[in-house]
């Protein structure tokens, strides 16, 4: 038999590292592509998110002859419910809405809380923006009368990365000032009903038509400003933050107590992902007795702007290069103004 001698050349280290270089710079090429592709489908997720918020305050103004209003007088100091808690039934949560009640209770959880096992039980993905990097729940001390139902002594609440608007600042009437809190809008899409303004907000209001005016855009990301050395800081400003979360809608008790605060909604006083110089000045941004100011920034994960819900139910992504006088008339139902393209 023939002796057949098999000799195997092996790699050697000169060749070893030249594959391993090449397969990093081919990740390193795939990388950015993979990313990208992943904040496409993010983004897309977020449109649908919109979407659907669209399509509830267009079911809810069906149901009922007007969008949702943002804050309302209650009979007792107890805070009433926000106006995402309105469109519950519309956004395919109708076995939470049938059992919440609105009878002497506290949405945001400052005393007695008697929906407190849907309150914190609750969750639903399509309020966050899948982009977010921040938290998606707000923990908070549970007051003993919501305790003494059975109620955990801390609870978390859904935070929702979606915000009304109520206009453009001190646009046109009605305008407000109250003072350490701020001047309220009542120019937007969701309003408050309170000792300024009796009168709920309809399409017939929406006089510059409904692809004109936004409705609802994104708080999902962190708000951007300049400390006292000039260096970029950042932090969580989103109108849903404090008090039970989503559920919240701030004011309670009297007509002027209405007024007092305004929770998950926003006017348009600076341009989409605004960097502040200072944390409150000059957009009356982050937080006054432990609430969100009303005038928080529009702020997005999505790179180059935000997204926004219009009146008419679309959704369309929003450049923060767009010229803000033109941001300005988006916001406000009623200015009268032409816009161009943007």
């Amino acid at each position: 038999m023939p002796h057949f001698n098999r000799r195997f050349k092996a790699f050697t280290l000169v060749e070893l590292l030249v594959v391993i270089a090449i397969i990093g710079v081919l990740i390193a090429l795939l990388l950015p592509a993979v990313q990208q592709a992943r904040e496409a489908a993010r983004r897309m997720q977020c449109s649908n998110n919109l979407k659907q918020l669209g399509l509830a305050i267009h079911n809810y103004h069906d149901t009922h002859g007007c969008f949702p209003i943002s804050h309302y007088p209650t009979p007792t100091n107890r805070k009433p419910a926000s106006w995402m808690v309105r469109v519950l039934a519309f956004m395919d949560q109708g076995a939470a809405a049938g059992q919440i009640t609105y009878d002497d209770t506290d949405f945001a959880a400052d005393s007695l809380d008697r929906n407190w096992q849907i309150t914190q039980n609750l969750y639903m993905e399509s309020v966050r923006c899948p982009s977010n990097p921040m938290d998606a729940m707000h923990t908070q001390a549970v007051s003993s009368e919501t305790q003494n139902l059975g109620a955990p002594a801390t609870a978390e609440y859904q935070i929702a990365d979606y915000t009304g608007l109520s206009g453009a600042y001190n646009a046109s009437s009605p305008t407000f000032w109250n003072g350490y809190r701020g001047r309220k809008d009542y120019n937007g899409i969701f309003v408050a009903v309170d000792d300024v303004n009796g009168d709920t907000c309809s399409f017939r209001h929406v006089a510059d038509g409904t692809s004109n005016t936004l409705a609802i855009g994104e708080q999902s990301n962190y708000f951007r400003y300049l400390d006292s050395n000039g260096e970029i800081q950042q932090a969580d400003h989103r109108s849903w933050l404090s008090d039970a979360g989503l559920f919240g809608g701030g004011g309670g008790g009297s007509k002027s107590e209405a007024r007092s605060y305004w929770k998950g909604v926003s006017t348009i006083r600076a341009g989409i992902n605004v960097v502040a110089p200072g944390v409150n000045n000059p957009f009356g941004v982050g937080l006054m007795y432990n609430r969100p100011r009303h005038n928080t920034p529009f702020v997005s994960a999505h790179p180059g702007g935000a997204m926004f819900t219009m009146t008419d139910g679309s959704v369309r992504f929003v450049s923060e290069h767009i010229v803000f006088n033109t941001l300005m008339d988006l916001a406000n139902r009623q200015d009268g103004r032409v816009l161009g393209e943007y």
